[in-house]
């Protein structure tokens, strides 16, 4: 008997020895996989290498963007003391202690704002941002607080984007794999209502703009819409797979993520995907049609912000098709290798591993059977962000930045050029850029005035006439910070050099447009 329980004992000590070792094991194998995919061990760019004139900066002979955004005023002065627009008019006498900047032949607009990014951990992916003219971004995923510390950075002074953080994404599953990963990796389960509303009430006692639902189940879903109103912070995101049109209107969601959002409800509504495709196309676009107003009205109604995110499709079906082309014809090079180059359970971009590759398409019949799914669903998408600029949405550009085939900061031109490209007017999208989104993250810029922050964009060309012109950046300006043409392709050549320093897959081949 005392060999027994010696036996026992030994075995119960060995068992628990194990168990040790595979957590820790495992623990270990979260977070390395972690850092890899989301781009930290990539070598990061000091932001404080890069000099900018600051303090007191006049704009001279420069087309100004006017304050309602219709037009652009002639040879205007600008006067920037320090983070703020003091003063904007004609034929001003500049103070001596200004630095004088000649703004003959440009445009001054306010600094575009991307409302809808996943820069993981790769910290290059701000100035890739900055480089681009974006000034203010919204992080849609939190990543136990990282993006906070990133947000107190910018607020101090550091060279990069000011941030909006929401808590999340927010699910609920109970899958192993899922508990697994929630109680070891990066992103928390929230199956328990009421331990739901306890995290809502950190979330906000932490300081996060917003908390962003994902893929919660009814009952959490409602469990932070509640808190969310107790607690007076914004509740945005994801429409849920488990909740309808119905709940979102009953809800405390004031801002949906993606215009997708909505056309997925409406799937769900005419019967779910396969009563759409791929016999029911034209069925289903017409139900998209005929309730699209309606729809728009009661989100307008509700002062739901929708951000948009509508050029990740065309880039999905381009992805799905012919993979290799689509990656030979954006800047790559630019993409976190860690990001770019995946793990062991997630994918790459690259062929073989990206989410959207679909290997079975082969043949005319599979290639026919995945156009007919991506244009249904692009163009169910288009409706629907068509509605919402006719019925007075509040409409925010996003772009998913981070998410395979979505480049950091150019990827906010796609996205101005694919909303002109369906139809809405060059205001229109310049607004969901600025002074929408800017409305929405509460920032004082978004638009050029006296009084507002001077975050700014000089151009070569005038949005107005053609959308394009976005991209042709002369200089930035971010929070009264100068960067002009130089220093700006300095930051992207940094970045491209970080990336290629670490790399461990060679993207040579796609390189050759």
């Amino acid at each position: 008997m005392k060999k027994v329980l010696t036996f026992l004992k030994w075995f119960v000590g060995m068992a628990a020895l194990l168990m040790l070792l595979l957590t820790a094991f495992a623990w270990w194998f979260v977070r390395s996989e972690e850092k890899q995919l989301s781009g930290e061990n990539t070598t990061i760019v000091e932001n404080s290498q890069f000099k900018t004139q600051f303090g007191k900066i006049a704009l001279k002979n420069i087309g100004v963007l006017s304050a309602d955004q219709d037009s652009i005023l002639p040879n205007r002065t600008v006067l920037i003391h320090n983070e703020q627009i003091e003063y904007i008019g004609e034929n001003k006498n500049i103070p001596n202690n200004y630095h004088i900047i000649d703004g003959n032949g440009k445009y001054l607009i306010p600094g575009l704002i991307d409302t809808h990014i996943h820069p993981y951990r790769s910290k290059n992916d701000l100035l890739l941002f900055l480089a681009n003219g974006v000034t203010h971004v919204a992080t849609m995923s939190s990543w136990r607080g990282l993006f906070l510390e990133w947000r107190k950075e910018a607020k101090n002074g550091a060279l990069m984007p000011q941030l909006y953080v929401a808590a999340g994404p927010m699910n609920s599953a109970e899958d192993f794999r899922s508990k697994v990963y929630g109680y070891l990796g990066p992103i928390p389960l929230f199956n328990d209502p009421d331990q739901t509303k306890k995290a809502v009430a950190e979330f906000k006692e932490t300081g996060y703009d917003g908390l962003k639902a994902y893929s919660l189940d009814r009952d959490n879903y409602f469990a932070v819409s509640e808190a969310s109103k107790q607690y007076g912070i914004p509740m945005v995101g994801h429409l849920t797979p488990a909740v309808s049109l119905e709940d979102l209107f009953r809800s405390n969601q004031s801002q949906v993520a993606h215009v997708e959002e909505i056309t997925k409800a409406m799937e769900r509504e005419f019967g779910g995907r396969s009563k759409i495709y791929y016999d029911n196309t034209e069925a289903y676009l017409s139900f998209v049609r005929e309730n699209a107003d309606s729809i728009a009205q009661r989100i307008r109604d509700k002062n739901i912000t929708i951000s948009t995110t509508i050029n990740v499709y065309p880039r999905a079906k381009q992805q799905d098709l012919d993979l290799t082309a689509y990656l030979k014809s954006i800047e790559l090079e630019y993409v976190n290798p860690g990001i770019l180059e995946g793990s062991v359970f997630n994918p790459s971009w690259f062929p073989g591993s990206n989410r959207y590759e679909d290997t079975g398409n082969t043949g005319p019949e599979g290639i026919k059977n995945a156009e007919i799914y991506w244009n249904t669903y692009i163009e169910a998408v288009n409706i629907i962000t068509l509605a919402f600029a006719r019925n007075g949405v509040n409409l925010t550009a996003g772009t998913d930045a981070g998410n395979p085939g979505i480049v950091p900061g150019f990827s906010l031109h796609d996205e101005l050029e694919h909303l002109s490209d369906i139809g809405l007017n060059n205001k229109y999208v310049l607004n969901t850029a600025t002074k929408n989104a800017a409305e929405w993250i509460g920032s004082n810029a978004g638009i050029v005035k006296e009084g507002k922050i001077a975050d700014l964009l000089i151009l070569n060309g005038n949005p107005l006439e053609n959308i394009e012109n976005t991209r042709d950046i002369h200089a930035v300006m971010v929070r009264g910070k100068y960067l002009d043409r130089s220093q700006l392709d300095e930051i992207l050549e940094s970045v491209k050099n970080a990336n290629n320093e670490s790399r461990k897959i060679s993207i040579e081949k796609y390189l050759s447009k």
